[in-house]
C-alpha cells in the first residue's frame, strides 16, 4: 500500500541522515537539512501539478533522494580532498564545490533526459513516475548545489566556521 511505501521512505531517509551526519558531520547535517527541503520542493511541485502519490511516484521520490545524497557525497569528498592538500575551510568548500560541479551536472541531466523520454512515450504510472523524477533532480540539484554551499558561505561569513572537519 502507499502507507507502506512511505513508511519505507521515512525510514530510509532517516537512516541515511543519520549515517550522513556520523560520517560527514557537519555537512552531513547540512546535506540532511538540503534532503528534508528537497522532499518539500517534490510534494509542492507534486501539489501545484495536482498530481497524486503513487507507487511510481514514490519510487521517484527514493530514486531523487539517492541522486541527492551522491550529489551531497561527491561535494564532501572533493571538499575533504582540498582540506588534506592544507587548503582553508572558504578555499576547500569553494574548490569542492566548484571540482563537483560537472560531475553533478552530468549525472542528473542525463537522467533528466531518460525522464523526458519515459514522460514522452510512457503511460499513466510511468509519467506519475517520470513527472516526480523531474521535479526531484531539479529539487535536488538546486538544494545540493546552491542552498548548501549558501550555508556554507553563511557560516564562513559569520566566522562561525574557521575550521571545518568532513
Amino acid at each position: 500500500s502507499i502507507r507502506k511505501g512511505m513508511m519505507s521512505l521515512v525510514v530510509g531517509t532517516i537512516i541515511v541522515a543519520i549515517f550522513m551526519i556520523i560520517y560527514y558531520r557537519l555537512g552531513g547535517l547540512l546535506a540532511d537539512l538540503a534532503l528534508v527541503l528537497n522532499i518539500v520542493f517534490i510534494l509542492g511541485g507534486l501539489a501545484m501539478f495536482g498530481a497524486t502519490l503513487t507507487f511510481p511516484g514514490i519510487a521517484g521520490i527514493v530514486l531523487t533522494m539517492g541522486m541527492a545524497v551522491d550529489a551531497n557525497v561527491i561535494i564532501f569528498e572533493r571538499i575533504r580532498e582540498e582540506l588534506r592538500v592544507g587548503k582553508t575551510a572558504r578555499a576547500a568548500i569553494s574548490a569542492g564545490y566548484q571540482k563537483a560541479l560537472w560531475t553533478i551536472l552530468d549525472a542528473n541531466i542525463t537522467t533528466e533526459v531518460a525522464a523526458i523520454v519515459l514522460f514522452q512515450f510512457g503511460t499513466g504510472p510511468i509519467k506519475g513516475f517520470a513527472v516526480t523524477l523531474t521535479i526531484g533532480i531539479l529539487a535536488s540539484m538546486f538544494t545540493a548545489i546552491v542552498v548548501t554551499r549558501l550555508v556554507f558561505d553563511f557560516l564562513i561569513a559569520k566566522n562561525r566556521l574557521q575550521t571545518l572537519k568532513i
